[in-house]
């Protein structure tokens, strides 16, 4: 007789000490083996609009264009995208556009193709300033973590560099098409 066929006092193996040891043991070496639980994506936040026209003024000093305080350029009737920087001279600029500005310009600031990847987004205006070229850089696209040590993700070095980078790549490719 067994404790399956219901019966009182009959012996039941799972009850043994040594059973309970053996499952004990294998539930110790299963939750061993198993993964650690998903981490949550640290909370990141875009670089700061003075910082990153800080980092903007330098490209373009390190690629030998005098900046200034850019103009507002027609993107449609009645909405002005502010260029931050631009070039002394020249007709192009670059725009660090933060989320109100995004949320200001509407549909007249085209979202920029997910299908382009990382490729920089370039506007011109309307009217008079159709001939100009500007540098659309979304704060978006620059983000960091406030965490320290190993727990970076996102660091804020990399989004300085990133933009750094953009913005250098914008400068380069103004001068190798001699844009006015």
């Amino acid at each position: 007789m067994t404790a399956e066929d219901g019966l009182p006092g009959a012996p039941d193996a799972r009850g043994t000490p040594r059973a309970k040891l053996g499952w004990l043991a294998l539930a110790t070496f299963a939750a061993a083996c198993s993964a650690p639980p998903p981490r949550a994506a640290n909370p990141t936040r875009p670089l700061d609009e003075r910082r990153a026209i800080e980092i903007i003024l330098q490209a373009f000093q390190d690629e030998r264009d005098l900046p200034v305080r850019g103009k507002p350029v027609a993107l449609a009737p009645g909405k002005q995208l502010e260029v931050d920087v631009a070039a002394q001279g020249r007709k192009y600029g670059v725009a660090y556009v933060t989320v109100n500005e995004r949320h200001a310009l509407g549909p007249s600031l085209a979202a920029r193709d997910p299908g382009m990847g990382d490729a920089l987004q370039l506007v011109s205006g309307i009217g008079e300033d159709g001939d100009a070229r500007v540098l659309v850089l979304q704060d978006a696209d620059y983000l960091y973590d406030d965490q320290v040590g190993e727990e970076h993700q996102e660091t804020t070095v990399t989004a300085e560099l990133k933009l750094r980078r953009d913005v250098r790549d914008f400068l380069v490719r103004a001068h190798a098409e001699k844009w006015p």
